[in-house]
C-alpha cells in the first residue's frame, strides 16, 4: 500500500515519505505515464535521470505562470544535469512522486544553476506539505548513506 512514514529525529520535522525522481521523454522505448489532472501521457525512459539522492532543497517558488516546486540540486548532480539537460533540449523532464507522475517542465534549455521550477497538477494548497515531505524524505536518505 502507500509507504507512510513519520521522523523527528534525524531532519528535525514530521514528515511523510515521498520519493521524487525525474525521469525523461523518450522517443521509442519506455513506459507511459500519465498526469493526473490533465492526462497528459508521456512516454519516458523508466531510468531516472536524478533521483531522491541529488536533490539538497525542495521549496514553493511563485513564478509569473503561479506555485510552483523549486528543486535545488547538489553541486555534483547539478554538473551532471547541465549536460544531460544540454542533450536533451525539447523533451520533457517528469516528476515522479512515490511512483506517479504529477508534474513536467520541458527542457527549453541547458540548466546551468541546479535549480529546476516544476508546475504540479496538485492544488496550490497542497504545495507547502508536499516540499516539506519531499525534503524531509531527501534529507533522511541521504544521511542514512553519509552516516
Amino acid at each position: 500500500m502507500a509507504l507512510v512514514a513519520c521522523n523527528t529525529t534525524k531532519v528535525g520535522f514530521d514528515y511523510e515519505t515521498r520519493v521524487a525522481r525525474f525521469v525523461l521523454e523518450s522517443e521509442n522505448q519506455g513506459s507511459i505515464v500519465a498526469l493526473p489532472i490533465s492526462g497528459a501521457r508521456i512516454q519516458v525512459n523508466p531510468k531516472a535521470i536524478l533521483t531522491e539522492y541529488d536533490i539538497a532543497a525542495v521549496d514553493v517558488a511563485e513564478l509569473e505562470l503561479g506555485a510552483c516546486l523549486q528543486f535545488t540540486l547538489s553541486h555534483r548532480a547539478s554538473r551532471d544535469f547541465y549536460q544531460k539537460s544540454a542533450t536533451n533540449l525539447g523533451k520533457r523532464l517528469v516528476l515522479l512522486v512515490n511512483g506517479k507522475a504529477i508534474g513536467l517542465q520541458r527542457l527549453e534549455r541547458p540548466i546551468g544553476n541546479g535549480v529546476i521550477y516544476i508546475f504540479v497538477e496538485i492544488p496550490d494548497s497542497e504545495l507547502p506539505e508536499l516540499a516539506k515531505n519531499l525534503r524531509g524524505t531527501s534529507i533522511e536518505l541521504q544521511n542514512k548513506i553519509n552516516g
